[in-house]
């Protein structure tokens, strides 16, 4: 049979996800889909266009991002997949194929919604290939960012620290060190906001799964600045956020000191944007009809 399309991917890694209970290793589910999915030698030899990666491997992955888009799914540091209780409930009460339209109700539900795409579209999508091509890109953005989230969320604290400092640095700042140990006074890093080293930036970094960084987070770190003699200060943190967070940093803002909130989101954006923790693949270069060329040829 042919490589199955992302949407024929869904149940049956929501299925195998679900007989294995706890995390399933993603090597454990290419073998699990190969005998499911009655895939052949030829099957699995197939690549992508970069033949960079099977193209089941590929769809494998798409399929459970978007399972996890949806809270069915949980990935766990990139290592593998786990269902989630309202996965269960979904297989429980869902009977045949997943749609597409399916998860996109369940994402718009959790605040994601998206629309989904095959990798590769069939040949009866009603779609110009320049646009499929920008949606694909920007899926694999938003599951690159992801997969960074994960990631940094996997390491240990003072791993996560340097990773933090590292990133400043590559973006402008001058020489940075890590200071997060025991006594740092809520201070991880302090970097030079130029090259002279003339004004100094101090960073707090906080590695979190779900938990948000509250005001009294945000409180603590406006002291600990007090304490330096700081002016300016950046909180990082891989998960999100409360309002009154945002609000208390935004008030600290327009006083003496300047605080500069970065959320999970934002903190794998600029990973991507600055080509930390990321390499580049391949590169497609896309081009137009010239008309003003065949208009004076």
């Amino acid at each position: 049979m042919a490589v199955p399309a992302v949407k024929n991917l869904f149940r049956p890694i929501l299925e195998i996800a679900a007989e294995a209970g706890g995390i399933f290793p993603y090597k454990q589910l290419f073998e699990k889909l190969t005998v499911r999915l009655s895939l052949t030698e030829a099957d699995l030899a197939e690549l992508v266009p970069s033949k960079s990666l099977s193209k089941v491997k590929n769809r494998t992955y798409v399929a459970a991002y978007h399972l996890k888009r949806s809270n069915l799914l949980t990935t766990e540091g990139g290592e593998g997949v786990k269902i989630t209780p309202e996965g269960l409930a979904f297989l429980d009460n869902h009977q045949g194929d997943i749609e597409r339209s399916d998860l996109t109700k369940l994402a718009a539900a959790q605040g994601e919604g998206f629309d989904l795409v095959d990798p590769i579209p069939d040949a009866s999508d009603e779609i110009a290939p320049d646009e499929q091509i920008a949606i694909s890109h920007q899926q694999h953005h938003e599951m690159l960012s992801d997969q960074i989230l994960d990631s940094m969320k996997s390491l240990e604290p003072a791993g996560f620290e340097r990773l933090v400092v590292g990133l400043l640095a590559k973006m402008g700042y001058g020489d940075g060190q890590v200071t997060g140990k025991s006594g740092d006074q809520g201070i991880d890093g302090i970097l030079d906001e130029d090259t002279l080293g003339l004004e100094k930036v101090y960073i707090q970094a906080k590695r979190y799964d779900t938990s948000q960084v509250g005001e009294p987070e945000i409180r603590n770190f406006s002291g600990s600045l007090v304490a330096q003699g700081a002016t300016k200060g950046v909180f990082i943190t891989t998960s999100t956020f409360s309002t009154t967070a945002r609000q208390t940093a935004q008030s600290i803002s327009m006083g003496n000191q300047f605080i500069r909130l970065v959320d999970g989101r934002e903190l794998a954006e600029l990973m991507i944007r600055h080509g930390v923790g990321v390499v580049t693949e391949i590169t497609y270069e896309v081009k137009k009809l010239d008309a003003n060329y065949f208009a004076e040829v």
